[in-house]
């Protein structure tokens, strides 16, 4: 497991790399800079798009307002939540040893597209009725989130974002997650439950498009090189 959470390795290679910076580059290090300046601008963006693209899973949705989703299907809401907590738990500890095995590019890309997969039958078992069909895939949805999304965004982010940047990424994760839950319970009471699934389904796809193009491999590689790799200013030099 010290593979996939050197953090105190990263710690000491992002001091040491800091420490060789002048004064100047260290008070320049605004926002600004860390979204325009191109050693900094692919790694924010996509920092930034990736911590969005979890919130727009529809994660909140089932895991916030599962009562409220399933309200008079035959299963309990009790049975529904308890089952929703109990897998969550077991698959964020699987998340965690698939990335002992498999690089982040790849569980994020895989399990993105089984999270869309899996959101577009939600919404045909939704329109359908079909409750047993709407669990299952429910608690199909919460293990893939934890292979990829749930469990990989932030380790990544870490990676290959500075920690204003990550400040960033979570704003926008929180802001993001903060709006959804508001306007879901609302959105529920005009619209058929099943579009909604469709929508995030869509989402989704398209988030994991954006993995399968833009994200990087950074799974053996010291931080160095995951800078060099995001430096859209090296081929200047």
């Amino acid at each position: 497991m010290r593979n996939i959470y050197s953090s105190e390795e990263r710690a000491t290679e992002r001091t040491e790399l800091i420490t060789v910076m002048n004064e100047d580059q260290l008070q320049d290090m605004s926002y600004g800079t860390l979204v325009c300046d191109p050693r900094y601008r692919q790694a924010t963006i996509l920092g930034c798009a990736l911590s969005i693209g979890q919130q727009l899973t529809g994660i909140n949705v089932i895991m916030f307002y599962s009562n409220m989703v399933f309200k008079g299907l035959t299963i309990t809401n009790t049975m529904i939540t308890a089952s929703v907590g109990l897998v969550n738990f077991i698959a964020s500890f699987f998340g965690l040893v698939f990335l002992a095995f498999a690089g982040r590019k790849v569980l994020m890309a895989t399990f993105n597209i089984a999270m869309s997969i899996t959101l577009l039958m939600l919404s045909y078992y939704a329109f359908q009725h079909n409750s047993i069909g709407m669990v299952v895939c429910v608690l199909l949805f919460i293990a893939f989130f934890n292979f990829s999304s749930g469990t990989i965004i932030w380790l990544y982010n870490s990676e290959i974002m500075q920690d204003k940047a990550i400040a960033l990424a979570l704003f926008l994760n929180m802001f993001l997650g903060l709006v959804v839950s508001i306007a879901i319970p609302l959105v529920i009471k005009v619209v058929q439950i099943g579009y909604i699934f469709l929508t995030f389904g869509v989402l989704t796809a398209i988030g994991a498009v954006v993995i399968i193009i833009f994200m990087q491999e950074t799974r053996g590689k010291t931080q160095e090189e995951i800078d060099l790799m995001f430096n859209d200013d090296r081929e200047s030099r």
